[in-house]
């Protein structure tokens, strides 16, 4: 009796533990589909960008300095997006198997509780800059802005409900800047 009892408890906490980790795949992917929504808005603030410069004729700014800042601005985005991606999926499969919540003041996310925006936000700025789009870079800006309130805004209230205390003792020590 003992034993099947034994398999009964540890069939529930396999069940637990497989419900857990549904749990948190599904909360991951509506993480993954907000920023998708996030990226495709900044997307279209470079296109209404570039179709408000050809319909509002203000000069472009152009000339290879303005090139070389958006070229190093989208390097530096494309920086922070991988080390950012990079952090998470090592420390994700890492807090998977102990359970551990401390992944989140790693890498990137010691900086900021966002660097994958913030890398989006600075690619935007620099390919603004590259194709000389003063309304693309004024959308970047205004979309940042609307990205924070809306999307990043739904993002902290998903990872509270994930996380609990733990998200919310790192919200106090790691600020959403920018």
């Amino acid at each position: 009796m003992p034993i099947i009892l034994n398999n009964n408890i540890l069939s529930k906490m396999e069940n637990n533990n497989q419900n857990l980790d549904n749990k948190n795949h599904h909360i991951s992917g509506v993480i993954h589909v907000l920023l998708y929504h996030s990226y495709v808005v900044f997307f279209l603030a470079v296109i209404l960008g570039i179709i408000f410069d050809g319909i509002f004729t203000f000069g472009k700014f152009q000339g290879q300095a303005y090139q070389n800042i958006g070229l190093l601005m989208i390097i530096i985005g494309t920086f922070i997006i991988y080390w950012a991606q990079k952090t998470t999926s090592y420390r994700k499969s890492e807090a998977q198997k102990s359970r551990d919540t401390n992944f989140f003041i790693k890498g990137p996310y010691r900086i900021t509780r966002n660097p994958t925006n913030f890398g989006v936000t600075i690619m935007s700025l620099g390919l603004g800059f590259i194709i000389g789009s003063l309304f693309s870079i004024i959308f970047i800006i205004i979309t940042y802005f609307i990205s924070k309130l809306i999307f990043i805004k739904k993002q902290d209230s998903i990872l509270e409900e994930r996380y609990g205390q733990a998200f919310n003792e790192y919200k106090k020590r790691v600020k959403n800047w920018l």
